[in-house]
Parts: structure tokens; sequence; C-alpha cells
């Protein structure tokens, strides 16, 4: 039953119960179609610059920490550009946007000209010629609110921890549509980046894979020119995008900056996985006799390396899960769904169509220009493989040094503003504003004691100004603000805005007064910006046009460095912020990528291994697999390709890809190679046969992803054109690469060479290996060693030392027993010959278990192949692996039992004599009675046969056997005492006991007879209640006539049994 259900729910059970009732099964697959699309509408977008980020890294929860105690650091700056920011008309349209900004949900503050004036024009009756005159020496201010120029100025929009940047965004953008025409304004942050990130993505979404889809429908009927063999790919494509987006919904996985690629990658691998099944397809149905053959006949070759295709795939897929970043998660499962759900489809709907299909009118001829370029190409490449393998080994080998070196100038990178192409808006404004003002990107040092009250101490302010000037040096850093600039402001107020005040207080209690006014004229939210309210910690605001994660690093190494160097211990220093976070989840690829691609490594080695049982040929699926992500990575090293989020996709995907055409080619290799074990002819037909589809599923691949270098986001161009590349790459090493090493080394295994000599597998050739598995049989044949002896050879002689066994592969061999010297036996013949034992038979299975000298010399009597297996490797087998050395043993005690029951069967069958009363038994008395048949035939002598038919009924039933044999023994000892020496006596059945009187007529042997009955029922029986009668039949022999031996048993024993 459970083999049952394993059978109708296995791959080969869906395909085939797909063809049986392929209306059933299509309707099945409409209606799961239907099901996930009733799902889509749920399904949700989330692209954001956040999903680039690391959540359990040290530096997130430091940033967390962080907006916790000081609140959040992210900023919109709205850029205003005018003819001179300082005109009255000018500055009152300024103070307007400014008020309307500080009104849109989500804002915290706005840092702004008007605010300031606000804070420190207590009367309101300055003008703006005297306020621009006291904004002047405030450093604070310059390259922060307003440029040098006094053209352009900002409003900084510090948002709430709770805001929703994009309303934020969406309600300054009506601000700028509605601001007046003389100001030139515009908006930029990391939440503008964010944004525009999300914008291009889904664009991306809507309009790549439509164009994916047309173009490969396109390459599908240059190669076809058929349309049904375009249409039926591209409707399991629709399907199992259906199934993949219902999937994401119900699983809650939104749309985001990666799972939007999974679209572009299902039409192009799902096609070519389609392509390997209708190029085979076409081959079948030429000589199948329906639809239905043909479509049984495809899924038969095709069913098993297009799962293990699959697998390879979900296994690269699958091995992103490690990454740390939640949005390569997300695209690893729902690209391993999609895959999954286009498997199901391939086992189902395909061969549910394929079945229903018309057949062709007439065989289609492949000799089209197309075919014959590409048999061209193919033969080509063969020719290479064969005849080149000096020169191309030479290039492979110079390329990967090449690249090899290249791997190590590959810089690891996330820039988020160099994901967008130079002509994007985001990009222009980034750029724009620090070339007036400060940069855009903020980043945190925050400073802090386990002293409260630390920063109410002068030493310690001057401390904070100190390392400000330090930062201002650093390149990328365009300003600083803290809470000692602020305090610089706030002296300079309170002093009638003197310039010479614009500095730190000196004396203690000049700080605190300061402070106390710096509440009052900036406010208490100013204040916890940049100090905790016990004043131990205190923040230090970098704004930055820094957007590099390796300059963010490099400018908090130096800032780190600088401050363990000059500050004292007491101090705790910190680098913060959303740049900082982004930056140190890039750097962590690196590692995440050496995990994923061991993993997968690791996984397609064991994968190849269990397929093959070869450790070789799992060595030989790496190499060209590796070679692709080898080339790869050399590129991105010598041309500067970062190795970013995006990039870091590119090995893990290209290597369950490239091992799909890696399954196809050694699979079919293995087959052809089986047939005769030659190397250069499997190559050849495997690429007759597998070439033509590996170049159309890396050609419609490459274009599925080529179509991805169309984005206008950068990191996913260029994802595309990699993958494109690394395709391509992978072509060689599956064409090239590939079957250049399969003929250096031996794929053959010696499971495959038992199976070629025994025309079967070992498993049904061999009793040793009777209910074993494949990969048990596999250990042991891999525990002995295959040999070869010639005809007429010894191997063994009877008396050596014996350890082994052998099982015999071909040819057949003679156990004898020598009469002489046995190195003679076979030049003189004299032996005497034991038995014979041909394929599959084990011989030597004593010496094995017993280790005592061979009982019996073997000869070799037609060249032969034998597996010799020693008690070393059994002993070693036992401990690895037990339950197989259990059932070997269990085989082996099989065959031994057989061999004593067919030596007992002979034991009988030779035996003349009856064991319990020492007469002839049937087949010795039929011998002599048949040799005195002879005599008397040609002597023309008397011979009487008489039969005795004993009838002994005992009354004790439970001890009846015992006593009749007992009895039967004592009768006779009885006859054997009263017949002459000359007569034979033999039991011919349990009861029935005959008497051979050569020389003796009938008559004369009758009273003699009839004596010997008589003496016979008057005899003393060994057992009380028992009865005996004895019935005679005595039948002579006439020499003149032909009877034989048998003939006249019969006529004797018809006697008997007419008489009783």
């Amino acid at each position: 039953m459970q083999k049952q259900m394993l059978s109708r729910f296995s791959p080969h059970g869906l395909v085939e119960r797909a063809i049986k009732h392929p209306a059933i099964a299509i309707l099945i697959i409409l209606l799961a179609t239907a099901a996930f699309a009733w799902r889509i509408p749920t399904l949700t977008f989330k692209t954001s610059i956040y999903d680039l980020i690391i959540e359990d890294l040290p530096a997130t929860s430091h940033y967390e920490e962080f907006k916790t105690i000081f609140g959040s650091d992210e900023i919109i700056r709205i850029v205003i550009k005018s003819e001179g920011i300082y005109e009255e008309s000018t500055f009152k349209k300024i103070e307007a946007l400014s008020d309307a900004a500080a009104k849109i949900e989500g804002v915290r503050r706005v840092i702004s000209l008007p605010e300031i004036k606000k804070a420190i024009d207590f009367t309101g009756k300055w003008d703006l010629t005297h306020f621009s005159d006291v904004m002047k020496p405030v450093e604070l201010f310059k390259e922060n609110l307003f440029s040098d120029d006094g053209k352009t100025t900002v409003l900084t929009l510090v948002l709430s921890n709770d805001a929703d940047p994009d309303m934020v965004i969406a309600a300054v953008n009506q601000l700028i549509d509605s601001s007046p025409k003389t100001l030139s304004l515009y908006q930029i942050g990391m939440p503008l980046v964010s944004q525009a990130l999300a914008q291009l993505t889904q664009k991306d979404f809507f309009r790549l894979p439509p164009i994916t889809f047309i173009l490969i429908g396109v390459v599908l009927l240059c190669l076809y020119r058929k349309l049904f063999y375009v249409i039926l790919p591209l409707l399991c494509v629709t399907f199992a995008l259906v199934w993949n987006f219902g999937l994401m919904a119900i699983a809650g996985i939104p749309l985001s900056i990666l799972t939007m690629i999974v679209p572009v990658f299902l039409i192009a691998v799902g096609t070519a996985y389609c392509l390997h099944i209708v190029t085979e397809y076409r081959n079948q149905v030429h000589s199948a006799k329906d639809s239905n053959a043909a479509a049984i006949a495809t899924y038969d070759i095709i069913t098993f390396p297009t799962i293990l295709a699959v697998l390879t795939t979900v296994v690269g897929l699958g091995s992103l899960l490690i990454s740390r970043i939640t949005a390569i998660q997300a695209f690893a499962i729902s690209a391993c769904l999609g895959i999954i759900s286009f498997l199901i489809i391939l086992l189902t709907l395909m061969p549910a169509v394929m079945s229903l299909l018309p057949m062709p009118k007439k065989k289609s001829r492949r000799n089209t220009a197309g075919f014959t370029v590409l048999d061209r190409i193919v033969d080509g490449i063969a020719t290479i493989d064969l005849n080149y393998q000096k020169i191309t080994f030479p290039v492979i080998g110079i390329l990967v040094l090449f690249c090899i070196v290249g791997i190590f100038k590959i810089p690891v990178e996330s820039n988020p503003v160099g994901y967008f192409k130079e002509d994007t808006e985001v990009s222009q404004n980034f750029h724009d504003i620090y070339q007036h003002l400060s940069g855009s990107f903020p980043v945190n040092v925050t400073m802090g004691s386990d002293t409260e009250e630390y920063f109410q101490q002068v030493e310690n302010i001057i401390k904070i100004d100190n390392m400000q000037k330090y930062i201002d040096t650093l390149p990328g850093i365009d300003k600083t603000i803290s809470f000692a600039d602020y305090l610089k402001l706030v002296n300079y107020a309170s002093n009638q805005f003197n310039p010479e005040y614009y500095r730190l207080p000196e004396e203690a209690w000049e700080l605190r007064m300061l402070i106390n006014s710096y509440k009052m004229m900036l406010g208490e939210d100013m204040l916890n910006r940049f100090m905790t309210p016990d004043f131990s910690q205190a923040n230090i605001l970098l704004l930055t046009h820094i957007s590099s994660s390796r300059d963010f690093l490099n400018a908090k190494e130096k800032i780190l460095l600088h401050a363990g160097n000059t500050f004292s211990k007491e101090i705790h220093w910190n680098v913060t912020g959303f740049g900082m976070v982004i930056s140190e989840s890039s750097h962590q690829i690196t590692s995440g990528q050496v995990k994923s691609l061991s993993i997968t490594m690791i996984i397609v080695f064991g994968i190849m291994f269990l397929l093959f049982l070869s450790s070789k040929v799992g060595l030989i699926a790496i190499v060209p697999n590796l070679f692709p992500i080898v080339i790869n990575f050399g590129i991105m090293g010598w041309f500067g390709v970062e190795l970013s989020m995006f990039t870091s996709l590119i090995a893990s995907i290209a290597i369950g890809l490239a091992v799909d055409d890696t399954i196809h080619y050694l699979v079919r290799y293995n087959r052809e190679f089986r047939k005769d074990l030659n190397d250069r002819r499997a190559l050849k037909e495997t690429l007759r046969h597998i070439g033509r589809p590996i170049i159309f599923t890396t050609l419609t691949i490459s274009i599925g992803f080529s179509i991805l270098a169309m984005s206008s986001f950068k990191p996913t161009a260029i994802f595309g054109t990699m993958m494109a590349i690394t395709m391509f790459s992978a072509l060689v090493g599956d064409l090239i690469l590939l079957p250049s090493l399969l003929l250096h080394v031996e794929l053959v295994t010696l499971w495959d060479l038992i199976r070629l000599k025994l025309g079967k597998d070992p498993g049904f050739g061999i009793p040793l290996f009777n209910g074993l598995s494949r990969t048990q049989i596999h250990y042991i044949i891999m525990a002995g060693t295959l040999k070869k002896i010639p005809a007429g050879e010894v191997l063994f002689h009877k008396g050596e030392p014996s350890d082994s066994m052998c099982a015999i592969i071909s040819g057949a061999m003679d156990v004898v027993e020598p009469e002489n010297d046995d190195e003679k036996i076979m030049e003189h013949g004299i032996y005497k010959q034991i038995n014979q034992a041909g394929e599959g038979d084990v011989l030597g299975e004593m010496g094995l278990l017993r280790g005592v000298p061979r009982s019996a010399t073997v000869i070799a009597t037609e060249p032969c192949d034998y597996l010799e297996i020693n008690l070393k490797m059994i002993k070693r087998l036992q401990w690895l692996y037990p339950p197989t050395a259990n059932r070997f043993f269990m085989n082996l005690m099989t065959i031994l039992c057989d061999r004593i029951e067919a030596v007992t069967n002979n034991f009988a069958c030779e035996s003349i004599v009856d064991d319990l009363t020492g007469w002839y038994n049937r087949r010795g008395f039929i011998n002599i009675l048949e040799t005195e048949i002879h005599r008397s035939r040609r002597y023309q002598e008397h011979l009487t046969l008489c039969l005795m038919g004993i009838d002994l009924e005992v009354s004790d039933k439970r001890m009846s056997f015992e006593i009749k044999d007992r009895n039967f023994r004592l009768i006779g000892q009885t006859l054997s005492a009263l017949i002459r020496k000359s007569d034979y006596l033999g039991r011919l059945d349990a009861e029935t006991f005959a008497l051979l009187m050569p020389q003796t007529s009938a008559p004369k042997a009758e009273p003699v007879c009839n004596r010997l009955r008589t003496l016979l029922l008057r005899k003393k029986l060994d057992a009380d209640g028992i009865r005996m009668d004895v019935v005679l039949s005595i039948v002579g022999f006439d020499h003149q006539s032909k009877e034989t031996a048998l003939q006249m048993l019969n006529r004797s024993r018809k006697q008997i049994e007419d008489k009783t």
C-alpha cells in the first residue's frame, strides 16, 4: 500500500497520470492557477533602501540605540535658490515655505534662516541687512543654512521617529509645486534616495518582464519555426509566474528591490527548462506512434535530469538564505517558490498538453539553415574537445589565472546614490547641494562618559570642539554641528552679537548661564538633539556628501583612531547613522558570499556523488561550474564593478543554472559511455544530442538577463549584464572544459564495469547482492577489486591459505579435485570435476569466512573477469555500514545454505543403500536388477523377482513411526540371515521389500518365498500391540523378452496391488 502511494505521487507517477488523463490534469492546474491569481491583488510593494541593512548587526543596534537617545537623524533638505536670500520679498517667501513645512505631519522640527531669526530677534524689528550682518560670523550656519554667495539657503526638515517618509516627501512636493516661480527648489535626503529607488524598481517591474517575455517568444519562434512549440513554453512560464506571485502573497513576501528580479529570472530559467523538454519531444515525436507515446518517451528520458536541474537551482538559490540581509532572503524564498512551481507545471501541464498535440503530418527534416549552422558549431566544438586540448587547457588556464588576480581587485561597495544613473534627478540633486552648501547624508559621532554632567565642564566641551576640528579635515565631510556650535551661537547672541564672543565659554559659571539661555532661546528639543538630559553623552552631527560604503567606513576608522589616540579612555566613542549601517551590512556580503558558495559547492558535489556514486564525477562537475564564477568575479575586479547586494547574487544563481546543463551533459554522457566504454564516441554523441539544447538554453537565459541591462536602476542593469556574461562563460565550461576533463578522468565506476560485463545490474546478476540497494552494492563493490584471468589459468590451488572470495562477472570456471600435481591437470586432464561456475556465481566463500586452506582447485575454462573481496575490507564495511554488511552476510549464508542443500540432494541421488536396513535402496536395486536382466538375457539363465509388501499396524499411534523403523530394521536383519549369498535384497519404499534370485526359476523360488513369509509372521516383534501382514508377488523373467527392469518391477508390484 505504501509503495503504491509513493508510486502515485512520484514524479513519474504524476507524469503518467497527466498523460493518461490530460483533461483532468489541465483542469486541476487551471483551478490552482485561478486560486493563486485570486490572491495576487493582496501582493504588496515594499521597496526601500532600508531593505539593504542587516538587522542583527551591532551597527544596527547601535543606530537604533542612538535614535532612542537623540531622536531620528533622518532629514529632508529643501534647497532654495534665488538672486538673494536676504531680499525682503525672497525672505518672506522662504519664511512662508518654512512655516508650511513645519506643519507637515511627521516633521519634528524645521531648521531654517527664518526660524533662526525668530530665535535670536526677540523684538522682531531687525531688517534683513542687519540680520545678514549678524549671520556672517556664525560658522554654524555657513554652508549649513546659507551659501557664501548669499543666493542659496536650505530648509532642514528633521523627521520624527514614526514619520512616514513617503507622505512627507509628497507634502514637500506639493509645497515645491505651489512655491513662487522666482525661487528654484528641490528636495534631497536619504528618504528621497529610498523613494527614487522604489520608483525605478517598480517601473522596471512593469516594463522589463513583458519585454523579456516577447523577446524570448521571438527567439523560440526562430528556433522551432512552429507556433505550438512557442506557445507551450510561454504558457508554462505564465502559469508559473501566477503561481509565484500568488505564493508570495500567501507567504506575505512583498515585491522589493530584489524580488522584482524574480519574474525575469523565472521567464529566462523556466524557458530554458522547457527547451530541453521540447527538444527531446521533437526527437521522439518522429518515431512514436502517437502523441501519448511521444510524451511518455520524452519524460522517460527527461524527467530525472529536469528534477535534478531544478534541485541544483534551488540549492544555489537556497544557499542565499544564510545571508543576513532580509532582501536577499526574500529573493531566495520567492525564487525557490517560483522554480518549484515551475517543476510541478512541467510534470503535469506540459505532458498533458503534449499528449493532446497533433502528430506531424510528415517527418520534419532538420536540415534547415539554422540547424545546419548549429550542427556545424557543435561538430566544431567536438573537434576542439577531442583534438585541441593542448591549446584549450593552457588558454583556459591563463584566463582563469588572469581572473583570479582580478578577484582580489573587487571593491566591496554599497552606494545608494551610485545606484542611479547620472542623469536621474536624485543623483543630480545629491551632487548639487554640496556645491553650495553641505551634503544631505548625515552621520553621527557620539561621545559619552559614565559620569553625569560630564559635559557641563568647560574642558569637556572643548573636547567636542577639538574633535569637530579634526573631523572637518576628513574628505567628504562638509559640515559638523554639535552642542558646542550652538553654545557659541548662544554666547554670541547673549553678548549683543559681538563677533568676539562667538566662542565657547571659559568659566564654569559662564557655561551654566549659557546652557540656561540655550534652553530658552533654542528650546529643549534642539538641546536634546545634541546632548542627553544628564549631560553624559553628546552627539556631533556630520553633514556629508559620502554615499560610498567604503568611504563611510574609512571615515569611521579615522575618527575612532583619532579619538583613541587623542582623548582620554574615559570617553566612549561611536560612529553611527543609516549610512554606516548600510556600509557595515555591505561588508558582510563578502563572508556571506564565501559561505553560500561553499555550501552550494558541497551540496552540488554531494548530489553528483549520489547520482554517479563517484567522487571523481563530483569534482569534475564542480570545475566547469566554478569556471564561470571565476570569470564573473575576475571581470568585476578588472573593470571595477562593485560587489554589492545585487552582484553578490550572481554566483549562487549562476551555479544553480550552470549545473543544470552540466547534469544534462553528464547524464547523457554516462548513458553513451556505458554502451561500449568508448569515451571519444560518447563525447561526440553527447554533444550531438545535448549541445544544441545547451546552446539554446544559454542563449535564452542570457537574453532574459540581458533585458535587465535596460533598467534605469544601475545595480539591476549591472546584474543583468554580468549574468549574461557568466552564462556564456558557463557554456564554455560545459561544452569545452567539461568534455575535455572527462577524456582525462575515468568516469566509469567499478559498478559500471560489472554491469557492462554482466549485461545487467549487479543486484540482479549476483546472488551475493540480492536485496541490496544500488548504494549498498556500491559500498561492497568499492571494497573489492576487479581482476582478469585468462582461460587455462588456475585461480587458486587446493590447500592454499585464503582470506578472500570472488564473484564471477564474466566467463566460466571449473571447480576440480586433482589426482596429482594440479599444475599438470589441464595438460593431462587428470582431475575430477566437482562443479562448474559461471556469471554471478561466488567461489571461495569458506576461505573468506574461516581462513582455512582452499578445499579445491579452481580453473578458468574461459577468459574471466571476477570481483575479489577480502575479509579485511568486509570487516571495515561492517564498521562503516553495519546494515549493508549484515545483509551481505545474510546473502552469504543463503548461498552456503543453497550449496549444502544441493550437496545433500546430490548425495541422496548418488546413494544406493537404504540407511535403515543396509540393503539396496530403490535406485541401487534397479541398477542390480538391470544388470541381472542383461546377464539372464545373455546367458539364458532364470531370474526371479519376489516383492514382499509388509504392513505393520501399531496400537500406540504416538510411537508408530519409531516402532515401525525399529521393527523394519529387525525384519531386514532376519531376511539377510535367511537368503543365499547370490541373492539380492532391496527396500523399494517404506513397506515394500524386494528379493532378487539369480539363476532361479519362479516355481523354485515360490516355496522359498512362502517359507520366508511364514518365518516373518512367526517372528517376535520388538513391541507389544503390533500386528504384521505380509503379501507376496513372485514373477520370473523371460530371457527372450525385451522387458526392462522397471517394467518387471511394475509387473510384480501390480500383483501385490491385486492381492491387497
